[in-house]
């Protein structure tokens, strides 16, 4: 796992091709649980982007393993200075502090890489219920805060669907 990663969108068929054109970069397919025809292709491999209209980010903080199978939540916020401290600090302790959930596998916070006050708390799961479960415990306490429309918050789920190094 790098320090950077990127996104792009589009049709299954359209990122399929990319991912196969560039097969030597770690490219994950992804589908999104809301609507069937909505895709993600995610490139972790911290190169320079091969996508036309990516929308990259800054890794702050990794935590698991690389297993991308399951269900995988990314939480959308946007903080203003004074609160990106107060952010910082709550996931430093959560670093810390950590005690892995039943069902996560991973834990990623991000940064976009053009909008300082965009972060982004990525969680892959084994199911959807232990996301469920997480989200009214104490450990996911520290950021609830940040689930409401004063921080912009949306959230999208998404699934694995291949990559070629698999």
């Amino acid at each position: 796992m790098s320090g950077k990663i990127s996104a792009t969108f589009g049709t299954r068929k359209i990122l399929t091709t990319i991912q196969q054109k560039h097969a030597d970069r770690d490219l994950l397919l992804m589908q999104a649980n809301a609507t069937e025809d909505r895709y993600m292709l995610l490139d972790l491999s911290g190169e320079k982007t091969v996508f036309a209209s990516p929308v990259s980010y800054d890794v702050l903080l990794a935590k698991g393993n690389d297993d991308w199978h399951g269900m995988t939540s990314f939480i959308f916020i946007d903080l203003p200075i004074e609160e990106q401290k107060v952010f910082n600090s709550k996931f430093s302790a959560f670093r810390h502090d950590y005690e892995k959930p039943d069902g996560l596998k991973h834990f990623w916070i991000l940064r976009e890489a053009k909008n300082d006050a965009g972060f982004v708390i990525v969680t892959n799961w084994h199911s959807d219920s232990e996301y469920a479960v997480w989200l009214r415990s104490e450990s996911f306490k520290p950021f609830a805060k940040y689930t409401t429309t004063d921080y912009d918050y949306h959230e999208s789920r998404y699934a694995f669907v291949r990559s070629l190094k698999s």
